[in-house]
């Protein structure tokens, strides 16, 4: 199948807000499969962007708002995601990569977390339709 790049967005988030800075990875993660799972392209992108730099940047949050819904028209609905690699640096950074199950074809989303001292924040995700990645990740 021909790999569509509709997306594929490295954030570096330094700050989050208070209200998310609170939530383990797993919150996190969940949070943003939940709003991938139900169409919420506005809520995809608040939880991927929260820090108040970024929110800022309206032309931002327009693109991944309008890559994450060319994903969805191309792919179809969400059916489900499994998580198929955990990376640590440290107790403080951490990376998670799911699969993400679609009607006609799987995404590939990779959050990376950093625990500051109020709590854990996104600082950077990938979402593309690039799931041969994940198998080369298991060897």
């Amino acid at each position: 199948m021909r790999s569509v790049q509709a997306i594929l967005l490295a954030i570096s988030v330094a700050t989050a807000t208070p209200s998310l800075a609170q939530a383990t990875p797993e919150a996190l993660a969940n949070d943003v499969l939940m709003a991938y799972k139900q169409g919420d392209t506005d809520e995809f992108s608040k939880l991927v962007t929260a820090s108040p730099l970024l929110n800022n940047t309206p032309t931002l949050a327009a693109q991944i708002k309008s890559n994450l819904a060319t994903l969805l028209d191309l792919y179809g609905p969400v059916e489900g995601w499994d998580l198929v690699r955990t990376k640590s640096a440290s107790q403080r950074y951490v990376e998670k990569s799911y699969i993400i199950y679609q009607n006609e074809y799987a995404t590939r989303l990779q959050l990376t977390f950093y625990k500051k001292s109020s709590g854990w924040i996104i600082t950077s995700f990938k979402i593309d339709d690039s799931i041969d990645t994940l198998l080369e990740s298991t060897d």
